[in-house]
């Protein structure tokens, strides 16, 4: 009987060493699921002053980048008009030289005609003449 009672006290013995087991495992997994809910607590808080601070610098950035791109739409203006007053430039002095060719064409055409009017008039004819053969062929 010895024995029967060595079983029971150790059966009783290991009920009580399972049942203090598994309040450590109970305490121990109620303070890990506390220690996991204060890391992801920190973790969000973290999380959310990372996003307003990234909110800042992309606000920053943005206002960097319209800045940069005001003085380049007024850099590609002002170069537009530069571009603009050469060409003006440039045309202006073509119709001047074109004009003065022509003023002296005209005035050479002019002293002919005065120095040789009998020449001038039969040229004149002539290529009237060309003229309206050509036209009157289309």
């Amino acid at each position: 009987m010895a024995t029967s009672n060595q079983a029971g006290k150790t059966t009783g013995d290991a009920k009580e060493d399972a049942r203090r087991a598994a309040e450590t495992a109970g305490r121990h997994a109620r303070q890990a699921g506390a220690a996991a809910s204060d890391a992801a607590e920190l973790s969000y808080e973290e999380l959310r002053e990372q996003v307003e601070i990234l909110k800042s610098d992309l606000a920053s950035l943005t206002g960097a980048a319209r800045g940069v791109a005001r003085q380049k739409a007024r850099e590609a203006y002002e170069g537009a008009n530069r571009v603009r007053d050469r060409a003006v430039g440039a045309a202006e002095d073509g119709y001047e030289m074109a004009h003065e060719h022509f003023n002296d064409a005209l005035s050479q055409a002019e002293t002919f005609a005065r120095e040789r009017p009998a020449l001038a008039l039969g040229l004149a004819a002539g290529g009237g003449f060309l003229l309206a053969k050509l036209m009157s062929r289309r």
